[in-house]
């Protein structure tokens, strides 16, 4: 009885457990069911389309022609192409497959379906290719929120709806939206913008419109081009183009001339420097060596190379700038930046700071002594020689980029993208150089500045003048000289943080993604970033330093190494720091903290300034060690004379290789290397040359002006 008993036992238990299994997979069948349930339930309340995207666009774009547009010629050239199409003959079948109608990795961020250009452009008969780039812009129903959770990484998106993917980060500033499509479409030649884009506008609404979507198209008349499309060859170009070839057979002919004279001297055993002349302020022979020119023991070899060190990053931060507003296919790799940083990418938009530093350092080093000679002089002319000599100095260089960008670079490329982003700057030089020339381009709405960088040399001579007016009362009564330079330097710090609060700013310039797609857009969005009275602080903070170290050196004052490097490394880990902490103002959906955001529009502006401030003190009164052998190597030296001409240059050659652009590229850390390794050797060969041709020839000659002239007043 014992083991039947046992056995039915053992049976019962068995039945018992495979039926509370049973129980617990139909429960979890139900709930699986009923979470699908809810998923579709909330896919159907919302407006959500049936079809996927691409497949809408397709549904659009598949058949399209401009066969409704208003212009007669535009219509009679699109009913040519329609039969020479039904034909296949061989320019017709050209012109529709040079451009894409289903649109690919629109979830992964490619925005721009560009097609082929030159296969479009390149259809001459009996129609002309013409191509034009639209920008396509979804719009979700009103009222509908389509945000959605997501992990940082980038690949995790759970059970959210593609379409939320596409909806969900049109708002999102550290994301690519997905919701813009810039799509090249190859038409003929006889249609304008218009009617592609009152064509394109009419075929969407009957696709979105019983969808509940709206899309809006937009088509400038700037980014439609055929391989006629030329800019205009005007007077100014062929008189640009004939004051440089001018330049360079002045630069070439004082050369062989001097190079002449030297062989000549050799040959005849004569002693003796060749005699000078004015046309040997031309010779490139003359600004090489000036170039060359090497004193190991001076300690203002330390500038250079400080400026090599700053200009190097600059000249980074600009190539990024410029390659992701460029179409790109992966912007992933943007993203990426945005969530896992490098920090210093994201928060060095004040990395022109030590720029400033160094120009208030130096300013008192160069006129107080002269300064202290001139007693005779009156006020006003003392003030204004040196501002009227720098303004000289620097106009050369500068007018002739000027000319360039206006006049030039708009013939020398070409592509999709070339009459948008070349064109439009060269016309803007055209209109409103003299803003550059009078140095308030910072001023001025960034629309209507020529060349991107002018705000720089603007706010430069604008500090420039006020640091004049400083350096003359200190020279004349110190106690009144360092009155005033403290209520400077007091107004440049509290200035930002009255201003940011008052207006509800950003603390920091940010540059989020939207805006990128336009560089003049990232200037345009930070107001706190070109206005001289918000960058004041590096500046005066760098001529206060230069009144120290002088007390200082007078003084004697020496630290060990030991607290010159500990200090050093101290300050610049602090200083790296502050710097990062920006990154915060770039995250999701954190409330805005007025004072936060006012002490940092302050403290911003401080932080190469403070590690200016112990670095200049410790290298001029206790040297840096063997460090010194790279502040004074040669090779910087030079790479660091060249740096005005780079800073003029850099952002011109960077647009002029990268706007002839046909296609999105693959950034990879590699590409953006390698990218940046190109230009960089590219910006200082331009460098070498605008330095040698114009720079420092017209140096040299205002300067000998400007002697001779105080020889005649005496």
């Amino acid at each position: 009885m014992s083991h039947p008993s046992l056995l039915t036992i053992a049976y019962l238990f068995a039945f018992a457990f495979g039926l509370l299994t049973v129980l617990l997979q139909s429960v979890d069948g139900a709930g699986a069911d009923v979470g699908d349930h809810i998923l579709q339930r909330d896919a159907a309340t919302d407006p959500i389309p049936g079809l996927w995207l691409s497949d809408l666009l397709y549904r659009a774009l598949a058949n399209f022609t401009l066969r409704r547009a208003d212009g007669t010629a535009c219509r009679r050239q699109t009913t040519m192409y329609e039969e020479h199409l039904n034909n296949h003959t061989s320019w017709a079948v050209r012109m529709l497959e040079s451009w894409d109608r289903y649109p690919v990795g629109l979830l992964a961020g490619n925005t721009y379906q560009m097609g082929v250009y030159d296969e479009c452009v390149d259809i001459r008969y009996p129609v002309k290719g013409q191509y034009c780039l639209s920008e396509i812009k979804l719009i979700p129903p009103a009222g509908k929120n389509y945000s959605f959770k997501r992990t940082e990484d980038l690949d995790d998106f759970g059970n959210n709806h593609a379409w939320k993917t596409i909806l969900g980060w049109a708002d999102y500033q550290d994301q690519v939206q997905r919701n813009l499509l810039n799509l090249g479409i190859c038409i003929p030649d006889a249609c304008s913008a218009l009617d592609l884009q009152t064509s394109l506008q009419s075929e969407f609404d009957e696709v979105f419109s019983p969808e509940q979507f709206k899309i809006v198209v937009r088509v400038d008349q700037i980014k439609c081009r055929v391989r006629e499309d030329m800019y205009p060859y005007d007077t100014a170009y062929y008189v640009t183009w004939w004051i440089f070839a001018l330049l360079v057979l002045i630069c070439c002919g004082a050369t062989l001339h001097h190079l002449i004279r030297m062989s000549y001297q050799q040959n005849t055993n004569e002693n003796g420097e060749v005699p000078s002349s004015f046309l040997y302020e031309f010779s490139a022979i003359e600004s090489i060596k000036t170039l060359l020119k090497f004193d190991k023991d001076n300690k203002l070899n330390f500038f250079y190379t400080t400026k090599v060190f700053t200009m190097l990053p600059v000249i980074c931060g600009h190539k990024f700038f410029i390659l992701v507003s460029n179409p790109i296919s992966n912007p992933k790799f943007i993203e990426n930046v945005y969530l896992k940083g490098p920090a210093l990418l994201l928060t060095g938009l004040n990395i022109v700071d030590p720029f400033f530093f160094m120009s208030g350092f130096v300013l008192y080093i160069n006129l107080s002594r002269e300064f202290r000679k001139q007693k005779d002089e009156t006020v006003w002319k003392t003030l204004l020689l040196p501002i009227i000599q720098r303004i000289i100095r620097m106009l050369p260089a500068y007018c002739a980029v000027m000319a360039i960008t206006a006049h030039i670079i708009p013939h020398l490329g070409d592509g999709p993208l070339w009459p948008h982003k070349s064109w439009e700057e060269a016309d803007i030089c055209k209109n409103y150089w003299w803003t550059n020339l009078l140095f308030i381009s910072n001023f001025v709405d960034v629309k209507h500045q020529c060349l991107i960088m002018s705000w720089y040399l603007s706010c430069d001579i604008q500090f420039f003048v006020i640091g004049v007016i400083v350096v003359y009362v200190y020279t004349k009564n110190p106690n009144y000289g360092i009155a005033l330079l403290g209520t400077i330097i007091g107004l440049s710090i509290s200035v930002p943080f009255i201003i940011t609060l008052l207006t509800g700013r950003d603390g920091m310039d940010k540059f989020p993604i939207p805006y990128i797609l336009y560089t003049r857009n990232i200037l345009s969005l930070n107001k706190s970033y070109r206005p001289s009275y918000m960058r004041a602080t590096p500046f005066f903070g760098g001529l206060a330093m230069s009144f120290v170290v002088e007390k200082l050196k007078e003084k004697k004052v020496k630290f060990s190494q030991t607290l010159v490097h500990g200090g050093t490394f101290s300050i610049s880990t602090f200083t790296l720091w502050v710097q990062s902490y920006g990154t915060v103002f770039y995250e999701r959906n954190r409330p805005y903290y007025p004072l936060e955001h006012a002490l940092y529009s302050t403290i911003c502006h401080c932080t190469w300034a403070v590690a200016g401030i112990w670095i200049t003190i410790s290298y001029f009164t206790s040297g840096y060690g063997l460090l010194e052998n790279l502040i004074r190597n040669k090779f910087v030296m030079i790479m660091g004379k060249l740096s005005y001409s780079v800073l003029l240059v850099n952002i011109t050659v960077m647009l002029t290789s990268q706007n002839s652009q046909r296609l999105p590229v693959h950034l990879s850390s590699r590409y953006v290397f390698e990218a940046y390794l190109y230009d960089a050797f590219m910006c200082y060969l331009m460098a070498i040359i605008l330095y040698l041709v114009v720079d420092e020839p017209f140096a040299k000659l205002t300067k000998n002006l400007i002697i001779r002239g105080k020889v005649k007043a005496r």
